[in-house]
This record gives structure tokens, sequence and C-alpha cells, in this order.
């Protein structure tokens, strides 16, 4: 049965390694940034999220995951690889929620490896909420710098509940099409039916903060549910705006950040349980367009694709032009994304 509705987007980069004495025993030997290793133990500032590694017995990793009171939410992926200059060699062994912060890792295997603790959600970005809802937009946003978008100069732009945002109008559409074809001028990390009003749902929050010394603006729609109010999966992406203005004026970064893709779809949709079953509808989208060419990641609107389950394709396994996994940097220069 079709349903139908009324119409009204790496912390740090922390890396742990580890090299086989004997079969089944394991020591911390080295690390790839400016931790310092103390018995065993890696340290780092207390004010930063960071991954320690207490032991390894019998094939056994054994952590804690640190975590400042300014990231209580975070979701932390632990990832693993024995090819740690590869980004696409990374596999994630555990998945931490929010208040797990004892990872166990089993089953190490009997050589050198290398341990990555990952959230690609940069915090901060949460200064204003939209109240729960479905299918809604806020009014006009100001953004705190101008950006040169795809040739257009824009310097607002309207936040909205289903996973974008659009620089002309407020946009409420809920099932997602090629990006182009909307005739709206858009940046959609993950553009799909967006539904905050079940209460185990988050509500979409934006606001501003500063990113390696520049201003940014950005949109989580971190831990959302999707429509008619189910939350028994969730949606965790974020969109960031960066100025770089100091190269020239207009041009900007841009992150879209994934840090959990558990549904792809709502009930109008044809969706059931969050998944896309392929018959009319559509599945999650994630690109930019300015209404008549467009850019839409690998992946955008097909089954399955993004989803977590996915470790193939699915965006928290991936990267581009970063080594953070879940994070994809796209840089705007004169208006247009370089190559």
């Amino acid at each position: 049965m079709r349903f139908m509705k009324t119409a009204r987007a790496l912390l740090a980069g922390v890396v742990l390694f580890f090299s086989a004495i004997s079969p089944g025993q394991s020591q911390v030997s080295g690390t790839f940034d400016q931790s310092t290793p103390v018995n065993n133990l890696l340290v780092y500032g207390s004010n930063t999220l960071w991954l320690q590694l207490t032991g390894i017995t019998n094939n056994t990793a054994y952590f804690i995951i640190h975590v400042p009171v300014t990231a209580t939410n975070t979701i932390c992926n632990l990832f693993f690889t024995t090819n740690p200059t590869t980004s696409s060699a990374w596999t994630r062994v555990v998945r931490c929620e929010p208040g797990q912060t004892n990872p166990v890792v089993t089953n190490l295997p009997a050589a050198q490896g290398f341990f990555m603790l990952g959230s690609s959600i940069r915090s901060g970005f949460d200064q204003q909420s939209m109240p729960p809802n479905d299918d809604g937009s806020t009014a006009l946003v100001p953004l705190p710098f101008t950006i040169n978008f795809l040739g257009n100069s824009e310097s607002m732009l309207y936040v909205n509940n289903n996973g974008n945002v659009t620089f002309d109008q407020a946009f409420y559409y809920y099932t997602p099409g090629n990006l182009a074809s909307t005739k709206a001028k858009m940046i959609a990390p993950f553009w799909a039916d967006v539904d905050t009003r079940n209460p185990a749902s988050s509500v979409v929050q934006y606001g501003t903060n500063v990113v390696h010394g520049h201003n940014a603006f950005g949109v989580d729609w971190v831990n959302v549910g999707y429509y008619n109010q189910n939350a028994d999966k969730l949606l965790s992406c974020q969109l960031v705006i960066i100025n770089r203005s100091d190269i020239a004026p207009g041009n900007f970064d841009m992150e879209f950040n994934y840090d959990r893709v558990e549904w792809e779809a709502g009930d109008a949709s044809d969706g059931s349980d969050g998944i896309w079953q392929g018959q009319w509808g559509g599945s999650a989208r994630a690109g930019f367009s300015d209404g008549v060419t467009d850019y839409e990641l690998p992946g955008s609107g097909t089954g399955g694709a993004f989803l977590d389950t996915n470790t193939v394709t699915g965006l928290v396994y991936h990267s581009l032009n970063t080594t953070v996994l879940g994070r994809y940097l796209f840089y705007f220069r004169n208006g247009q994304p370089l190559p």
C-alpha cells in the first residue's frame, strides 16, 4: 500500500599500532600522532576525545574511550587495518554508541595492525534547533560569510528537515530524486524523509563554529529518525561550510560528514522499516545542485548503497579528499568544486 503525505550530511586521527611478539601476544609499540606512550597507555589532552589501549590478551584488545563533556553524544567508530596508508583498507570493528566507552576487539591477527578511533561529526554547530517536525524548514538563516556557490553569491539559506539546505526557498519535498530535477539550488548531505517527532529521535540543529581557524556554518542531522515517527533506526550526518575567503572572495570548503546511516527511505517513499523497497518512491540522495546541473555521491539514489550494513559502499566506510572515514570534503574555488 502506498503511503501519501500532505505537502506542507576522523576525529583527531587517533591511530594505535601493535605488533605481534608471538602468536596470541601483542603490545603497543608506536603511534602515528603526537601522543606519548606511557606504560602501554596513550596519553592525550584531557579536553579531547581520545583512545586508550589498556591491554592485549589472547588475541583480544581492550580499550577505553575518553570522552569530554562537550562530546557526550558522540558516536565513536573503532576501525582496524594492517595497511594504514590506504584509507579504503580500514574496517570498522566496533561501533560505540554514546555512553559505550569500553570496546573490546577479538580475533586479532598474529601480525602488526593499526586501530583508529573515528568520528566524522564535528561538535559545536548546535546553537539553534528546529522543533520536532516532519517536512519543516527554518526561515532564512544568515551565513556568517558569503559563498560563491556554482556561480551564485549566497549569504542566506533555509535549513530543511529532510537532510538538505536550499537558497531560494524552503524545500519540503520528502521523496528524493535527481537533484537537478528539483530546479532548486540545494546542498543535500542526505535528502530523505527525516521525521524528528518520535521522542527517541533528536532534532535538527545548526549554528556557527571555527574549523582550522576559519569561520564555519554547520547543520546537524544527528540521531534523527524517519517518517512516520520512526526512531528504531537513526541517521547521523552533518553539513559544514567553511569560509575560505582568505584564498579569494566567495571561496569555501564543504564537508558532508556521516557517522550513522541506518535508514534510507521513509514510509511515504516506499520504505519499509527504513529500507527502500524499490517499487516507487526513492532512496536517499547526497550531493549538490544549482537547479540545472548537479553532482551526486556514488550510490546516490541506489537502494542500500549508503547504509552501514553495506560495508562495500556504505558512507561511513569511505571518504573524499581526506583520510577521515565518513567525511567527504569539497573545495569550491571561483564558484566551482575542484575535480
